[in-house]
């Protein structure tokens, strides 16, 4: 008798401490203590592995942390424990679209609906889903269907106002907003929203102040500014003017001019830029041109976390006095991507050719990868390679002939309100010129910027650099360097 009653005394004697820390951690969760709320479902568990509750709110804390894939094996556990427990595959099914893998989660959304068809939050979460996976068309459906059977849930009408901007149609997007906003005003996702769409609406200022110097002696001041404002509901038109002045050791020049373009959605998530300028060239004592510019761009955007850009341009190479005073126009067709495959990490990339007016050709790319390691803190690698091919051997200015550089980085991003700091440093190696030798290349960056409102801000930034990607010069002489520091306002009016 005592050995059966022993094993059931000791089953008690562990019980009892869990069952009394979990309304502790459940009454912290609820208070937003979650460092407290952790601790106790960690207490929990250590005594009872298979406790549901301490599993799921756990789960939703390593989600809001960014610790995703720790979530999701916690949300595996708990399917096995309880499969069809329809709240935990709603939570479940949000997090793997927080991951990025959005055709899991709608497939886990079709099976709550299955079960109860009318379910707000799993209609509201399988249009999200669908929404992140690119096709906007089919989640605007969803989120119009799941309006009908809702007509007063604030997050669809957010959901659907997020994907109507994401189409380029901000003014529709802010009417739905603007009524959820007043079915529930403390909505922050709401309350977001609407103050990205009305900026996204006003008319906007910007201004940049540039200074940049190497130790060749070479420098220059330039101050660009901007203006702008919609055109119609969907299309954007922004006004530029610019004005630089460059320097060397036996020369100066001005460079200025104006011009302007549109940006218009296309559907699809596709975005069409184009626009036209002039640009005065003026060197000390030489020949005065004024070229006029150009460009013209789409972007599409296939899914939430993939963007792609084809775009061309012609402009007047202008970088240095030696330059302005060249007259040369560049003309160049790029491409660019960037990728989010997963939370914390983004790649980018692209390439290009340009062509110079003197025949000279250059062609190059670029690669990035950056990954979170910690909170704000990322780790990488960046590469570049371009080269210049002379059409006319003798003519022309374009140097070096080859370039490639391999950059490991690191870059920190603090915030707090409206303050935020970046600072970003690499090291790797270069090398400059056909059958040149390698070279140790490095930069150091930062960034400080003070915002306010959704869309007003002022940074200070600066950097230093041996990296001949930098200048244009035919070579770098050892202990180069460049330097840069800056100034940018944009206010929305």
């Amino acid at each position: 008798m005592i050995r059966r009653v022993l094993p059931l005394l000791a089953v008690f004697a562990l019980a009892r401490p869990a069952a009394a820390q979990l309304p502790e951690a459940e009454d912290a969760f609820r208070r937003g203590a979650y460092h407290a709320a952790r601790a106790g479902y960690e207490a929990v568990l250590r005594q009872d592995s298979t406790n549901v509750r301490a599993l799921y709110r756990l789960a939703i804390l390593d989600s809001w942390d960014g610790k995703l894939q720790r979530s999701l094996d916690r949300f595996v556990r708990l399917r096995r424990l309880e499969p069809i427990d329809a709240d935990i595959m709603v939570a479940h099914a949000r997090v793997l679209a927080w991951a990025g893998r959005n055709r899991e989660s709608e497939i886990l959304y079709d099976s709550v609906l299955a079960r109860d068809p009318e379910r707000a939050d799993a209609l509201a979460g399988r249009a999200r889903a669908v929404a992140w996976a690119g096709d906007l068309d089919r989640a605007e459906r969803m989120w119009r269907d799941a309006l009908a059977a809702h007509p007063d849930d604030p997050e669809i009408l957010v959901g659907l106002a997020q994907t109507l901007f994401w189409k380029g149609q901000p003014e529709l997007a802010t009417s739905y907003v603007t009524r959820a906003r007043q079915l529930a005003p403390e909505d922050r996702a709401a309350s977001d929203l609407l103050s990205l769409l009305r900026a996204a609406l006003r008319p906007e200022v910007a201004s940049s102040a540039n200074y940049a110097h190497d130790s060749d002696k070479n420098a220059f001041f330039a101050h660009d500014a901007t203006f702008t404002t919609s055109l119609s509901p969907d299309v954007r038109g922004t006004l530029t003017a610019g004005w630089r002045r460059a320097t060397d050791p036996v020369r100066a020049g001005l460079s200025y001019g104006a011009g302007g373009y549109a940006v218009a959605p296309l559907g699809r998530g596709t975005v069409l830029r184009a626009g036209l300028g002039v640009r005065r060239l003026e060197p000390e004592g030489g020949v005065s041109r004024t070229p006029f510019t150009a460009q013209l761009g789409v972007g599409v955007r296939p899914a939430q976390f993939a963007s792609l850009s084809v775009a061309y341009s012609r402009v007047p190479f202008d970088e240095t006095a030696l330059l302005i005073d060249s007259g040369f126009v560049m003309q160049s067709a790029d491409l660019s991507f960037d990728l989010a495959p997963r939370a914390r990490l983004s790649i980018s990339g692209g390439g290009g050719v340009a062509w110079l007016s003197e025949g000279n050709r250059r062609l190059g790319g670029v690669l990035a990868v950056m990954a979170g390691v910690h909170r704000g803190l990322e780790v990488g690698v960046f590469g570049r390679a371009m080269g210049y091919r002379e059409a006319n051997p003798g003519r022309g200015y374009f140097a070096p002939d080859r370039f490639a550089v391999l950059e490991a980085r690191t870059a920190y991003t603090w915030g707090q309100t409206r303050w935020g700091v970046r600072a970003d440093g690499g090291v790797g190696a270069q090398q400059v010129g056909r059958g040149a030798s390698r070279q140790t290349e490095w930069h150091a960056g930062f960034t400080v910027t003070r915002g306010w409102g959704a869309n007003s801000e002022l940074a200070l930034v600066g950097s230093v650099t041996n990296s001949a990607a930098s200048r244009t010069g035919i070579a770098v002489a050892p202990g180069f360097k460049y330097w840069t520091l800056g100034l940018r306002l944009r206010q929305g009016l």
